[in-house]
């Protein structure tokens, strides 16, 4: 008889911890800002830099003037650039960046059309502004009859009340909007508080001196008082406890549920510990709310819960489109997950495992020159020395499930929530109507 074959018994590799150690880099403060430099060798000969302008809110639609600014920036900087270098640019409420991606043979002579149109105050001539303020209001235009923009616009007046941040660019916002208002938007504060990142294969010397020859040199185009004085430091909103919202929209084809408030920036010592939390909830595929509102309720698709950072603060956002008829009993099992992170009641396992996909998150983010360009722009936005990186997977790795407990007491709580539900009519124990809807 012949014996049987013989099946190899399986042995399941363990799965490695990723590890993240920040790259070496160089910088050079002058009275023009920061410039920081990135050595990566590689394949392609590509270089990327990101140039940051800090962002100063001033009376008037804050952020309907970004996007105007960020269209126009984004015109004028193509245009320049044209056949060197691709251009992007990407504008929040408290900063925008200039991203440039060129040959590294290339990089000079792009680098030098960008800041001569920088410097010469071309992306806020009266005509590009105009033109660039059509196409961003036919784009809001187009938005605004949608569920999703009316639950983006009520969450950002819940967490931010009356400070500029809270007000939703709106087609209507962009239709005085002209060139001194986007000069002064991104000239507003002081040339020393901008940054710039050059990242590529050259010697660091080169890229250093590539980082600082793209800072603009001087203010730009001339202010004529349409925005705040030259220097001033944005004022950062104050956190204030308000009442969930429900917003009546009749055509939603989900109810939609957008909680959160402001929490603090990278620069606390809360903030790892509150990272990790967040994470659990509703971070990543295996989270908390994954796995009770999708799997195990069949309530939501993709819930999720994200820290944004904004400036020296950051904005929590908890959001899921449930079925009409879960709506009140998604709202309970989230009060219930938050309480039970804020008690601890978590495994040694998930606390590793959100660790690890921090540090995963971290070292694949800087794996490129792209994102290693970005991840120090972003940094720096946060008004962080560009020595916060190297000390990031330890941070993380220190922290106890005790740590975690008492940052998610503190900030996660759904309790303590604000935010707002966009429903199709008042349904029974969904928060009250906004005024406008009583």
């Amino acid at each position: 008889m012949t014996a049987p074959a013989m099946t190899p018994t399986a042995h399941a590799e363990p799965v490695p911890t990723p590890r993240f150690t920040a790259p070496a880099h160089s910088e050079r403060t002058t009275g023009r800002g920061t410039a920081v430099a990135v050595r990566r060798a590689g394949t392609g000969g590509l270089t990327e830099a990101r140039l940051l302008f800090p962002l100063v809110p001033a009376p008037g639609p804050h952020q309907a003037r970004v996007e105007v600014t960020a269209e126009a920036l984004r015109d004028a900087l193509t245009e320049a650039a044209s056949g060197l270098a691709t251009v992007r640019v990407e504008a929040r409420g408290d900063r925008a960046v200039i991203a440039v991606r060129t040959f590294a043979d290339d990089f000079t002579a792009a680098r030098a059309r960008i800041r001569d149109c920088l410097d010469s105050g071309l992306p806020h001539e009266a005509r590009r502004v105009r033109e660039a303020a059509g196409r961003v209001a036919r784009r809001l235009a187009a938005a605004e009859p949608a569920p999703a923009f009316l639950a983006r616009a009520g969450f950002l007046a819940a967490v931010y009340g009356p400070h500029p941040y809270g007000r939703a660019a709106t087609a209507a916002g962009t239709a005085d909007v002209a060139g001194p208002h986007t000069a002064a938007l991104l000239h507003g504060a002081v040339p020393a508080r901008r940054r710039s990142v050059v990242v590529g294969p050259d010697p660091v010397e080169e890229l250093l001196a590539q980082a600082d020859a793209l800072l603009p040199r001087t203010g730009g185009a001339p202010r004529d008082g349409a925005g705040p004085a030259a220097g001033d430091a944005p004022r950062p909103p104050a956190p204030a406890p308000r009442p969930r919202r429900t917003l009546l929209h009749p055509a939603t084809p989900q109810t939609l549920l957008r909680l959160g408030g402001l929490v603090p920036g990278r620069g606390h010592d809360d903030y790892p510990a509150l990272q990790l939390a967040t994470l659990m909830l509703g971070g990543y595929y295996a989270s908390r709310l994954t796995l009770v509102l999708r799997e195990r309720e069949g309530l939501a698709y993709a819930p999720r819960a994200v820290l944004d950072p904004l400036g020296r603060q950051a904005v929590l956002t908890v959001e899921a489109d449930v079925r009409h008829d879960g709506a009140v009993r998604a709202l309970t099992l989230l009060a219930q997950e938050t309480e039970r992170l804020a008690a601890g009641a978590f495994t040694a396992q998930e606390l590793r495992n959100a660790q690890n996909y921090a540090v995963g998150s971290m070292a694949m983010a800087c794996s490129s020159r792209s994102g290693l360009a970005s991840t120090y722009a972003a940094v720096l936005a946060s008004g962080l020395p560009t020595s916060w990186p190297a000390g990031y997977e330890e941070r993380l790795r220190a922290l106890t499930a005790a740590d975690v407990a008492r940052a998610a007491a503190t900030h996660l709580a759904a309790p303590g929530l604000t935010g707002v539900v966009v429903a199709p009519a008042r349904l029974p124990g969904l928060p009250p109507p906004a005024p406008d809807d009583v």
